[in-house]
């Protein structure tokens, strides 16, 4: 396993670009002209990609946000990393919320033809930025203990919620027989049995399969009603869970749109809210994403977070794998996201 130095990239709301690394410290202005890549943003929305337009698409962002000062510094730190045999942890922190609202998982290198977000030797995550002390996850005595939400109500396309139960167990079947994890499921997601559920137990990991959206400047969850039939949260009843849970290190929302953040206010979303309510690490979806894509995402990110990786490399090792499964042509590589606040990527240890 690799270990990281940091490389963190503040875009303050001014447009200057400030960089931080073992390498020293640099600063240039951030430049994108909208018309360049809101085109291809479009086309992304409607899944009518391609390779050629998705490498495109990133160099454009690579270079708004890696103008040739940072660029080098980057390059830098890299060379000093890989000397070392080490990794750099890229932490994104965007101010403006425009920015933060950008699918910063396509930055594409031209000069290496990579997509930074498929590689370990470069882990990204979308670092958030809160008031008071910083939380980390302590580390974790076995078993590691996991909830798994399924949330199918009436009225809203099925999902395989079975078929996502069993992949994750068969990844984690190897664990669960040693007793290393634990796992429990909650196939009738109401408000008030998930209150009950997570009170029964210090969960170390959430993992929500279900419907989301974005609407109102708010994202949503659809949890079921009494009745079986839709009942949808917003972002910040949903964090209410949350409040106070001192165990919880991840929670993991796969849905459509828990990524999905307000263009006009900052930490207007699902994710962004669970980790600016302490969550160390929250890893959604930014565009909807197919059964095939997110069976391919439990397999691999568990059976990686299983071998002790640090959560930001197991996510990138993922979307290496989805990209290698489905191709680079499409968004579905770089649908997760991942949000931080803890301090390094290892937020699940002692296993």
């Amino acid at each position: 396993m690799l270990e990281y130095d940091d490389f963190s990239m503040l875009v303050s709301q001014d447009g200057v670009i400030r960089v931080s690394s073992g390498q020293g410290e640099v600063k240039d202005e951030y430049h994108l002209d909208r018309n360049d890549v809101d085109l291809a943003l479009n086309l992304i929305q409607h899944e009518k990609t391609n390779e050629e337009l998705l490498k495109a698409l990133g160099s454009t962002l690579y270079r708004s946000l890696f103008p040739p000062d940072v660029h080098a510094h980057l390059r830098a730190s890299m060379a000093a990393a890989d000397a070392a045999a080490r990794g750099v942890r890229l932490r994104l922190i965007l101010e403006p919320p425009d920015l933060s609202a950008l699918p910063w998982e396509f930055l594409y290198d031209i000069d290496i033809n990579t997509f930074l977000a498929n590689t370990t030797q470069l882990v990204l995550s979308r670092f958030i930025s809160v008031i008071g002390a910083r939380r980390d996850l302590k580390t974790v005595t076995p078993p590691l203990k996991i909830l798994l939400i399924l949330s199918s109500p009436a009225g809203l396309p099925a999902l395989d919620t079975v078929g996502e139960e069993q992949l994750i167990r068969h990844a984690l079947a190897t664990l669960l027989t040693a007793a290393t994890v634990e796992m429990d499921v909650l196939s009738e997601a109401t408000i008030r049995n998930i209150n009950q559920k997570l009170r029964e137990k210090p969960y170390n990991v959430v993992h929500f399969v279900g419907h989301a959206d974005f609407a109102d400047d708010k994202g949503q969850l659809a949890l079921v009603d009494q009745n079986g039939m839709t009942r949808l949260v917003d972002d910040e009843t949903f964090s209410n869970f949350f409040l106070g849970n001192r165990s919880m290190g991840l929670v993991i929302l796969n849905a459509c749109r828990g990524a999905a953040t307000s263009s006009h206010r900052a930490f207007v979303g699902i994710a962004p809210h669970l980790v600016r309510r302490g969550i160390p690490a929250v890893i959604a979806m930014q565009y909807p994403i197919y059964d095939t894509t997110a069976k391919i995402f439990a397999d691999e990110f568990y059976r990686t977070i299983a071998l002790g990786w640090p959560v930001d490399a197991a996510i990138q090792s993922t979307r290496n794998a989805i990209s290698m499964e489905v191709g680079v042509g499409r968004r579905d590589f770089a649908t997760p996201v991942l949000f931080m606040r803890a301090s390094d990527g290892v937020i699940l240890t002692g296993l």
